[in-house]
């Protein structure tokens, strides 16, 4: 099979996985495999430490398991797409989410969720333990 049209971009920051875009100026990185989506090529001017405008999501997950001890919990929430719904995305927004992509990620940084909230609404709320 010939793809010389496709060009491999990134690897998904949330799952890892390969993905190959059409498109040579793709503004926005879409997984194929885990649904994460990222403005590309736009930095964050927002100083706030929010999942939704951090510009490295491992990053901010990295420096979450550094800051806190085994046992102590942290509070998040995150606009997420659903099947049905699509958040309206917020003015300087870099990451659109999926709550598989928000649960694989707080595993694969070492942390365990103790509870949820909002779990059918487009805004997803998780309290989260460092394991």
């Amino acid at each position: 099979m010939n793809n010389s049209n496709s060009i491999p971009s990134d690897n998904c920051a949330v799952c890892g996985g390969s993905v190959t875009s059409k498109l040579k100026q793709s503004v926005v990185f879409h997984c194929n495999f885990c649904g994460f989506e990222k403005i590309i090529g736009i930095k964050s001017t927002s100083s706030s430490n929010d999942l939704i405008y951090v510009n490295d999501v491992n990053e901010f997950f990295k420096n979450k398991y550094v800051k806190l001890n085994k046992g102590e919990t942290f509070q998040f929430s995150v606009p997420v797409t659903r099947f049905y719904k699509r958040p309206k995305p917020i003015k300087g927004q870099i990451n659109f989410f999926k709550s598989k992509n928000i649960m694989f990620l707080i595993e694969q940084h070492g942390f365990q969720m103790v509870s949820r909230e909002s779990r059918f609404s487009t805004q997803l709320t998780l309290l989260v333990r460092k394991v």
